[in-house]
């Protein structure tokens, strides 16, 4: 039943339209995430010229990914995997409270994974606060086959 689920979502993402425009004029920045959430995630940052941290513990993760999670250990399907078609946005600290007041007439659930900063590059961390090493971010369309 749980792989039936996966292999659906996989074949049949739910576009992310209506969020992506009540976004509008609220988020610095938005990408759908379809080669990685950290690939994704690292070009925002490049293009913005910062970094940014991403809070493992707090990535959403379906009854799959759990199950998975506790049989591996392993994060990387969650942080390098692709074909989510989540957006990944950033709100700056300054509308914080504009976003919260939105939040309850989004069309889908939405949550915090993490923070931009200052300095360049992509921080993972575990909810005690120990540095998590991923050995890949995600798809690259341009690497050599």
């Amino acid at each position: 039943m749980v792989q039936e689920a996966l292999i659906q979502r996989l074949h049949r993402p739910t576009p992310r339209v209506t969020l992506g425009r009540a976004l509008r004029g609220l988020a610095s920045a938005a990408i759908d995430i379809s080669d990685g959430l950290l690939a994704d995630l690292g070009h925002i940052c490049e293009r913005s010229g910062v970094g940014a941290v991403v809070w493992v513990e707090a990535l959403p993760r379906s009854a799959g990914g759990l199950f998975f999670l506790a049989a591996t250990g392993d994060w990387r399907p969650f942080l390098a995997g692709g074909d989510d078609y989540e957006l990944c946005f950033t709100v700056p600290p300054g509308r914080a409270a504009d976003f919260e007041a939105l939040r309850p007439a989004l069309p889908c659930a939405v949550t915090c994974i993490g923070e931009i900063r200052a300095a360049a590059g992509l921080d993972c961390r575990l909810a005690d606060g120990r540095p998590l090493r991923i050995d890949a971010t995600g798809y690259d369309h341009f690497a050599p086959r």
